[in-house]
């Protein structure tokens, strides 16, 4: 097989996020960087525009800081989080975003911990904000103001943006990260680390003028970052901020995206969306199964004209989903492909800032996660038994370390500049790799074999009747089981319930939801080997806690509340 990590396209070297600014703006200035949704238009900003904004918020904030302060930014998704990212980074010091969703205490926390000096907020955060202090906080919807002001000191000779000198392998950005498991902690990145990433990247993935992106997860978190803002911007590409999840829709068609970041949950919802509307159409499954046969034939190459209904729920024009941050049911990344749409499946995390294995435009398959980046070395350590070890990366893009943290830096970090991920993965027969689950959350059985509970997961969320799951180890030491936590598809168990004549709220009705969901944990059992079984399965009526990125926080104790 040809190396995978030969370079695929030619890509300029890019040491910071201003050399990435500055080539952009040289190559694509007159072309949209940004579009905002104005009632039923479309307003935009070009590159040169945008760039001329990042110089003035820089020199307006260098006013109030000194060269290499750290900035804090939160807030909503939109074009002045990402300006306010664009111009720290650029003009000023050290970026330090923040979720928007945590409490007003937490970001409090968060702002000191880091010493951050201005704290740059969107409006529908004022509430929390205001138990932030020590730090002087700025509202984006004076945002005119600030840029005006900036302008000024521009035209009247202020030379603090043109003199700001950027040391690549410095602090550039510090992101505090809890994952799905532990308490959060301060992942120091230089911008070498992050320009490392968007490089590799856009050596295996064709991007350019010609598509418009739709980011619709947190920008605070490094994935949406780095490929949704940072990736777009340095290939020429058109970002939209999608408004609110319930506005998603609308927003495909007005904005009508070629290319766009997700997770997981994002994908599920829409195929599942898609299919139950075929199978509430008379003969609807019969026609989804002819689709699907026929863009199986002919290599997903008619795709976009077989299924042009379903193209055009996304704007018509979506070629390409990147997917990362879980594991993808392979069931729906087919579909996908035979929807037309390209789905590259990635793997990363915050400390690899974040893309360090991933499919391409030459490689994409529905079991593995692809190959390491260019300029990236992957490894397993203590590999098992059955080919499963903890992952291992090494490259430009890894972590400085933890915040203030040498300590948990070392453990991660060995002496050879390994990074240990703390995911468990095997290493397949075509030299791509496959996660098999967090080292965190692995069960070892009474006689030593290793349980991964994500796996499990993957097969008993294929399930229509199944909405979330959760498998993990519970009980005494002297009885341990296997727990499967099902949260229903409340409208498909109906549906499947009352062809039985089983009416809702009913004891009949939980007999049976039981039985089923039963039946469902049985095929999958049937699939593994039995040291490796489900052996209690527990039925939820609340979904679960989630991240911000919507994975299952494994440990939160309303997630492992049984009742």
């Amino acid at each position: 097989m040809k190396n995978q990590n030969e370079l695929v396209y030619d890509v300029r070297n890019i040491l910071t996020i201003r050399d990435l600014m500055e080539g952009s703006v040289d190559r694509y200035a007159d072309c949209a960087a940004f579009a905002m949704a104005e009632g039923d238009t479309v307003h935009s900003i070009t590159y040169a525009e945008a760039y001329e904004q990042v110089k003035a918020l820089a020199t307006y904030l260098r006013r109030l800081v000194p060269a290499g302060s750290k900035i804090a930014v939160t807030g909503k998704n939109s074009y002045h989080w990402a300006l306010s990212y664009l111009a720290v980074t650029c003009g000023v010091g050290v970026v330090v975003p923040i979720d928007k969703d945590l409490r007003g205490d937490e970001i409090a926390a968060l702002v000191k911990d880091s010493e951050a000096s201005v704290l740059l907020y969107s409006h529908e955060q004022a509430d929390k904000v205001a138990e932030v202090s020590d730090c002087l906080c700025l509202d984006m919807k004076d945002m005119e103001a600030y840029l005006s002001e900036g302008t000024r000191l521009l035209a009247d000779g202020d030379r603090a943006y043109a003199e700001h000198v950027i040391q690549p392998n410095a602090l550039g950005v510090l992101l505090y990260t809890s994952g799905t498991t532990g308490v959060a902690k301060g992942v120091m990145l230089s911008q070498y680390n992050i320009c490392c990433d968007i490089t590799s990247v856009l050596r295996r993935v064709r991007i350019d003028p010609t598509d418009v992106a739709l980011s619709v997860l947190p920008l605070h978190h490094t994935y949406e970052c780095t490929v949704g803002l940072l990736c777009m911007l340095s290939g020429g590409v058109c970002i939209a901020y999608n408004s609110s999840l319930r506005r998603l829709q609308a927003e495909l068609k007005l904005f009508r995206p070629t290319v766009m970041a997700v997770v997981p949950l994002i994908l599920e919802t829409f195929r599942n969306a898609i299919v139950k509307k075929y199978n509430q159409i008379k003969g609807g499954k019969l026609v989804l199964s002819l689709q699907r046969t026929v863009s199986d034939l002919t290599g997903n190459r008619s795709g976009k004209k077989i299924f042009s209904i379903v193209n055009e729920t996304f704007g018509g024009r979506m070629r390409m989903l990147v997917c990362g941050a879980a594991l993808l049911p392979p069931e729906v990344f087919r579909d996908y492909q035979r929807f037309g749409m390209k789905v590259l499946i990635g793997y990363g995390l915050t400390e690899t800032a974040p893309v360090c294995i991933m499919h391409d435009d030459r490689y994409q398959a529905p079991d593995d996660i692809g190959f390491p980046m260019s300029g990236v070395l992957a490894k397993l350590d203590e590999v098992n038994e059955e080919g499963v070890g903890e992952l291992c990366i090494k490259g430009g893009n890894v972590m400085m370390g933890y915040y203030k943290n040498p300590e948990e830096t070392a453990r991660v970090i060995d002496s050879e500049g390994w990074f240990h991920t703390g995911d468990l993965a095997r290493l397949t027969a075509r030299g791509t790799y496959q996660i098999a689950g967090r080292a965190k959350s692995m069960i070892v059985s009474p006689g030593g074999k290793k349980i991964f509970p994500e796996e499990l997961e993957l097969f008993l969320g294929a399930s229509p009747y199944i909405k979330e799951c959760l498998v993990y180890e519970s009980g005494p030491e002297t009885d341990r089981h296997v727990t499967a936590a099902l949260y229903p598809d409340a409208e498909a168990m109906e549906a499947r319930l009352a062809k039985d004549g089983i009416v809702h709220d009913t004891v009949d009705y939980e007999v049976a939801e039981r039985a089923l969901l039963e039946d469902v944990v049985k095929t999958v059992n049937a699939r593994f080997p039995h040291y490796k079984h489900i052996t209690r399965t527990v039925v939820r009526r609340e979904e679960f806690v989630k991240t911000t990125t919507k994975k299952i926080r494994r440990n939160a104790p309303e997630n492992l509340t049984e009742g």
